[in-house]
Formats: structure tokens, sequence, C-alpha cells
């Protein structure tokens, strides 16, 4: 059977990643494909540094803002996507470019996912009321007794009740799942490029893009996305820019202040994605040079 080729270009935020793949694709037939979860959504075009119109315009980009506020990105539906996506492009004789810096995204490209079984509902809603009752950090407790090795940010809501409505509702550890993970493509081989990086110049980059996102209508566009009033607890609702904006349109913040706040939170997110990349071993086995 022949093996099949795309590139993986991933790398912390502000790191050149979707620079490169544009200057990749003015040399190549490809298509663009999205691995971050927030430029999944329609609402925020400036505030999660989507692609401008005049970039999706020249070359194919596909997976970004295509998704309504008050829905998810699970990993189990960005590969469904993903798969879809490179496969329309293998198929039209193009290079699928996967480009972002969500590493649970990477990781299931690489690694595969598993099939756990749809939790039952009683168990969901039951989860919803253990943290109302005891808060996040009781079940967060409860996982880490069972994994020693639990890798989950103590604070990611989402992915804790996840990993705990599969522990109940299965018996097993989502690590014990993932020992049985399947490909979403077979015979797929991934070229990967970690995009390379200076902490110091990427911290400056990302806070200069701040700058530029709020004289480009960053505050308006954030302005359009509370008018739908989606719960705050949705992921769109934490993108880096939307709490500390937001507080400066309820007076609580001033401009500066929020400013200052979502850049430090930026330069935090980095932190958590260079300390992933190391902890998780994920490591590049080709060049952009092998491209451009």
């Amino acid at each position: 059977m022949i093996n099949k080729k795309a590139l993986v270009i991933f790398g912390p935020t502000a790191s050149g990643k979707s620079s490169a793949a544009n200057k990749i694709a003015e040399k190549h037939a490809a298509t663009i494909i999205n691995a971050d979860s927030i430029q999944v959504y329609q609402d925020l075009r400036l505030i999660t540094s989507r692609p401008s119109i005049e970039d999706e315009n020249k070359v194919d980009h596909r997976l970004y803002g295509f998704l309504k506020g008050d829905e998810n990105c699970t990993l189990s539906k960005w590969l469904n996507l993903v798969k879809k996506e490179i496969n329309l492009s293998l198929d039209n004789n193009k290079l699928p470019i996967i480009v972002g810096g969500t590493g649970m995204y990477l990781k299931g490209l690489i690694d595969g996912i598993s099939s756990i079984p749809k939790i039952p509902n009683s168990v969901i809603e039951e989860t919803k009321h253990i943290i109302s009752q005891n808060g996040l950090d009781f079940i967060y407790k409860i996982l880490a007794e069972k994994n020693q090795n639990l890798k989950i940010n103590p604070s990611d809501t989402q992915r804790i009740q996840r990993a705990y409505n599969v522990f109940i509702g299965t018996g097993k550890t989502i690590e014990e799942w993932n020992l049985k993970n399947k490909k979403i493509i077979q015979n797929l081989n991934l070229d990967i490029v970690i995009q390379e990086f200076d902490r110091s110049e990427i911290y400056r980059s990302c806070e200069k893009r701040f700058d530029q996102m709020i004289e480009c209508g960053g505050i308006e566009e954030i302005e359009r996305l509370l008018e739908k009033k989606y719960d705050p607890n949705l992921s769109i609702m934490k993108a880096i820019g939307v709490r500390e904006i937001s507080k400066y349109l309820n007076n609580e913040l001033s401009l500066q202040e929020a400013s200052d706040l979502a850049k430090q939170k930026t330069r935090n997110y980095i932190k958590r994605q260079i300390t992933w990349i190391k902890g998780n071993n994920i490591t590049q086995n080709s060049s952009i040079k092998k491209y451009i």
C-alpha cells in the first residue's frame, strides 16, 4: 500500500507557524489545516489570531472559524474532521499542512484515539453535582490517586470532568483506554516540524500581537461575543483576552490593566506549551528547509 504524507508544523503561540505554512504553500499545492482548539470558532478571528481573510483567499484553509461558540471541539471531533480534510487534500494531490499548538490534537494525530464507550448522562450529571458540592479539586484528587502520572492541569475543568466521567462510567482511566489507541489514518507518514523559537522573542511578539488585535477591533469583537450571552464556562469564553477585555467593558479594569493581564496569561500559556512539548517527548523528524 502506498504511504501518504502530511506536514505538521507545531510550536508555541506566536512562534511563526502560520507564516511558515504560508511560505510553504507558495511553493507547493497545499491545504493548511487548523490544529488550534480556539481558532475553530466563528466568533473570534482577531482575538484568536486566525489567518486573515487575505491569507485564506490565497491558500485553501480548513477547520478555521467553522464552529459556533456554544460547541466544543473535542479531540474525537477534531480527529474525525482532520481525517476528512487530510484525505481530501491527498485526493486532490495537495500537501496537507497541519498547523497549530494544541498538544492534545497533535498527540491524537500521532498516537490515535481509543474507543471509549459513551458515558451515560446520569454519570455526567452526577459529576457536575459532586463538583458543585465539593469543588473541582475533590475529583482531581481522586484521579491523581488512581493515576500517579496524571498530566491534566488542576484547573482544566473540561478535561478533569471528562477523565472522571470516563473513570466512573467505565472503571478504567483514560490512560488505560489510551493503551488501545487506533490511528485515524493508516499508512500516513507525518513530517513533524517543531517551530524554532526564542522564548523572549515570542513573548515580545505575542505582546505586540495583542496590541494589534485591540487596534484592529478586538474590543468590538468581544462585545459582539458577549451579546450572545454564552455560558462563561464554554471553551470560547476562556480564550485569552475574552475575560480580560470583558472586565474592561464592565469597568472592573482599565484597558491597560486588561491588556497587561491578557499578555501575562499568554506568557503563562506559552510556558505550558513548551513544558508539554518537552514532557511528551515531541521531537521533529523533518525541517522547514525541506519544503521551502
